[in-house]
């Protein structure tokens, strides 16, 4: 995969993905659940008009809705459908060794899901699918990832 664009801060993050997902109307995340939810949500609220759903690690049958609430966007009641999804997002914490899922569950898990002509989109922070080779496992059409850097001042 080769670079194609550079962005800065959470609001690129996020203007990189509303590129990507522009023409798609049924949205899947994927990812594990407490650590990649809020995540997911973040994303998700930034595509609020299309149909979105959160699918814990690879277990479709878990799978709920993220609905509009008062609160902003939450997890709410089971799809009608886990299936023909035109975009599959998975978030990094899946990648993560000891805690997220194994590449041939990712892959079962995106033959399952995803529909006729569909994207892969992976979204990742400090550049987590490569570490662990997962871009050379799994047919990522977009891997969208950021660095973050930090400080704490007192």
């Amino acid at each position: 995969m080769e670079k194609i664009k550079e962005f800065e801060g959470i609001k690129g993050h996020l203007e990189a993905f509303k590129d990507e997902v522009k023409d798609a109307e049924r949205i899947a995340f994927a990812g594990v659940p407490g650590v990649c939810t809020p995540f997911a949500l973040l994303f998700a609220y930034a595509i609020r008009e299309k149909e979105t759903i959160f699918i814990p690690m690879t277990d479709v049958d878990k799978a709920l809705k993220m609905e509009i609430t008062n609160y902003g966007l939450e997890l709410g009641e089971k799809p009608n459908s886990n299936a023909d999804v035109d975009v599959l997002v998975l978030l990094g914490g899946l990648s993560i060794p000891h805690i997220g899922s194994e590449p041939s569950q990712i892959n079962e898990l995106i033959e399952n899901v995803l529909g006729d002509g569909g994207t892969v989109i992976g979204i990742s922070y400090m550049d987590m699918f490569r570490k662990v080779d997962w871009d050379s496992k799994v047919d990522f059409d977009c891997i969208i990832n950021a660095d973050l850097k930090g400080c704490v001042l007192k």
